[in-house]
């Protein structure tokens, strides 16, 4: 008699970068993107019908790229729908085992703190052929969930699409307890782009040149250090100087951000503000940003002061979040969702 195996699997499903981790100890992650072949020559040269993350971003110059979590959830056209399948399959087959007939697919993902029914429903609807069963919920309490942190704490995930902030007190957080800014990692990109196009006009900036610099140079601290950067100005390389712009750009998101933490201390229960006020928990990509944590704090001066401390395993904490919450559910709650 043949046996099934239940496999178990955390997804942290992000605009930028997806991570999954499973029940067999196997973890990896991708770029959110997928590519096809621009024309007959692309096709005959790369003999694939598409490419995903990486091995997409190599050959983009031959490619039509699709990044169909955009703005923070699928975007609702039937391209980058299909687009979400492929990553979503993609994951699952770079980590489980090949799969038999009589085998089952439990997972829970995690999405951007505010997404709409319909964005569930989407999901939910893409994956029916290769997960069995599905629980979809936001990033930040995916965070949360993962280091155990279910009293008093606000959680800040700061994505590439959007920041979504998660405020904890002891059960499942309802609408009230959540924020999402679309000021985040592609917000900061454009933010910069545009502050270099405006004072050095004719330099050439990409995509990935923007990234580059965000993650070397980037910070909200009193930093003395000068960035300065070789970029190209009609191919020719030169260095320019961005400290000033990247300081101020850098200052347009955390200021967001900080905003943002405010109003959800402000309409918490009074008794618990000041305990809410410092336990604040940094993750997602942005909380790389140098002294990300230290602006945070100092948007509370004026509530009485906070502490902000940025997550470890800033990759996977959602996923790892997400796979717990999957292997704790009781069997027979899963029939409910």
């Amino acid at each position: 008699m043949t046996t099934s195996t239940i496999y178990h699997i955390g997804i942290d499903l992000g605009t930028s970068q997806s991570s999954i981790v499973t029940s067999t100890g196997k973890r990896f992650s991708t770029k959110t993107c997928v590519g096809h072949p621009k024309d007959i020559i692309s096709q005959r040269r790369l003999n694939k019908s598409h490419l995903l993350g990486e091995e997409a971003l190599k050959n983009r110059l031959s490619l039509n790229l699709v990044w169909p979590l955009a703005d923070g959830v699928i975007c609702d056209d039937a391209v980058s729908k299909e687009a979400t399948q492929l990553i979503l399959k993609d994951l699952i087959q770079h980590t489980l085992p090949k799969l038999k007939k009589e085998d089952k697919v439990y997972a829970t993902v995690g999405v951007p703190a505010l997404a709409s029914v319909q964005d569930k429903k989407t999901i939910i609807s893409i994956t029916e052929d290769f997960i069995d069963k599905i629980l979809v919920v936001s990033e930040p309490f995916a965070v949360a969930y993962g280091i155990d942190r279910f009293d008093e704490c606000l959680i800040v995930d700061i994505g590439a699409g959007t920041t979504d902030l998660c405020r904890m007190s002891g059960s499942i957080p309802g609408e009230d307890d959540q924020r999402s800014l679309t000021e985040a990692g592609n917000f900061l990109d454009q933010t910069i782009t545009d502050a270099i196009h405006q004072q050095y006009p004719d330099v050439q900036l990409t995509p990935q040149i923007i990234k580059g610099i965000k993650e070397k140079h980037g910070y909200v601290s009193d930093n003395n250090d000068p960035a300065i950067v070789s970029l190209t100005k009609k191919g020719q390389p030169g260095s320019y100087d961005i400290t000033e712009i990247l300081h101020k750009s850098c200052l347009k998101l955390s200021d967001a951000i900080g905003q943002a933490v405010q109003s959800l201390v402000a309409d918490f229960d009074p008794d618990f503000q000041e305990i809410l006020r410092h336990n604040i928990i940094v993750a997602g990509g942005g909380s790389r940003l140098m002294g990300i944590e230290k602006a945070i704090e100092k948007s509370l001066d004026n509530y009485g002061g906070g502490k902000a401390n940025c997550i470890q395993d800033v990759e996977f904490c959602g996923a790892n979040g997400c796979l717990k919450m999957c292997q704790e559910m009781p069997e027979n709650y899963w029939d409910k969702i």
